[in-house]
């Protein structure tokens, strides 16, 4: 029996042992890891990474509340930059449209400033005219016109200004001689005053040249 029946023998390899190799738990805060194989797919990608965030609107901040994603009001210790506006793009992006509506306004206000050239020069041949025929005032018309009143009222303000500007200028001038004069001498400085005042009065007389009549 045992010649006839063919015997169907498998050879069973023993199990390779793997060497005793003490395993480190990969939980453990002092095992070191290697930053090629952080990320890698396998077993090493169960690392606790432990990443040092900055203070972008990303984190989460100790002392102040959790950062809320698409809130109303976004919290950012970023510094924000200004926008900055691009140059010359404006006249890249121009048309034959906007240069003709940039030379229509240019026409327009070249001819508004060509009519008050004109009304100015016809007013100032009236005053002259006036003058010459020895009116000293103004005339009626002249007073009542809009726009002689509002160059009038520029005038006084201008005038204004350039005078207290000027009594600025004159209050910090007198303020630096006072001081420069209490530095140099002892004396009171209400005493050399009178004295300044004194010799200017008891002075010899100087001659003063006579104004011009239209200046009287």
């Amino acid at each position: 029996m045992d010649g006839l029946l063919p015997h169907h023998c498998s050879v069973v390899r023993p199990k390779e042992r793997r060497l005793d190799v003490p395993q480190q738990n990969p939980f453990v805060r002092g095992n070191t890891i290697i930053r090629s194989k952080t990320f890698s797919p396998g077993p090493q990608s169960q690392y606790i990474c432990r990443i040092n965030r900055s203070d972008s609107d990303s984190s989460t901040l100790s002392k102040k509340s959790p950062f809320v994603r698409n809130a109303s009001e976004r919290r950012s210790m970023r510094m924000k930059k200004p926008p900055v506006p691009v140059k010359g793009l404006d006249g890249l992006l121009r048309t034959s449209l906007d240069l003709e509506l940039d030379l229509q306004v240019s026409r327009t206000r070249q001819a508004r400033l060509a009519q008050e050239l004109r009304v100015l020069r016809e007013l100032k041949e009236q005053l002259e005219r006036a003058r010459q025929q020895g009116q000293r005032e103004l005339p009626a018309w002249v007073q009542e016109d809009e726009r002689f009143r509002l160059l009038l009222k520029q005038a006084e303000k201008q005038e204004q200004l350039q005078e207290q500007r000027v009594e600025k200028m004159m209050r910090a001038a007198a303020k630096d001689v006072h001081k420069i004069r209490g530095q140099s001498r002892k004396e009171v400085p209400e005493v050399q005053t009178f004295r300044e005042k004194m010799a200017f009065f008891t002075r010899a007389k100087t001659s003063i040249p006579d104004l011009p009549a239209d200046d009287v």
